[in-house]
């Protein structure tokens, strides 16, 4: 019997990740399902459900695994520096596919609804360390509009973009 430590464990699991960030990127969220992933990781279905209930608690996953690594010691950063950084994140075609997808089954399913708060929590925390504490006004008002042009307006989302909404939100 294996332990959840496994080294074979978590090499399938990644494996998995992996495929299923590559499933996402070529064909949607939609496509993301436990068939087709089964069949491009090469892997029985079975196995997939030993590692998650639902397509959403892999996507959770998956979304996890993608941001909390990269949100970095922010505490030597500038406020143009992190927002020109989130900026760059936002502006993949990987961030977009999983941040719609988790939008969108955000709104029937708790877990990813969750995974969406604990990872604007993240965030928040990250500009915490640069500016002191902020309410959850402040913080929208920073992040929120490089939110709305990557995924409402789908409108110009570059470092003008970004010196702009500093220029907007910068006292002085």
């Amino acid at each position: 019997m294996t332990s959840p430590t496994d080294p074979r464990i978590e090499r399938t699991r990644q494996h998995v990740l992996a495929c299923a960030r590559e499933l996402l990127l070529a064909e949607g969220a939609e496509a993301v399902t436990f068939s087709a992933l089964a069949r491009q990781a090469r892997v029985s279905r079975n196995t997939l459900y030993r590692h998650w209930a639902t397509p959403e608690q892999l996507l959770v996953d998956l979304t996890l695994e993608y941001y909390v690594m990269r949100v970095d010691d922010n505490e030597s950063m500038t406020v143009p520096e992190f927002l020109h950084g989130l900026r760059g994140n936002l502006s993949t075609a990987e961030t977009a596919s999983i941040l719609t997808a988790l939008i969108a089954r955000g709104q029937r399913d708790e877990s990813t609804s969750e995974a969406l708060q604990y990872l604007a929590g993240r965030r928040k925390e990250a500009l915490a360390a640069i500016t002191g504490p902020l309410s959850d006004a402040q913080f929208a008002a920073l992040v929120g509009p490089l939110f709305y042009q990557a995924f409402v307006a789908r409108g110009r989302l570059d470092d003008a973009f970004v010196d702009e909404l500093i220029s907007l939100t910068t006292p002085g």
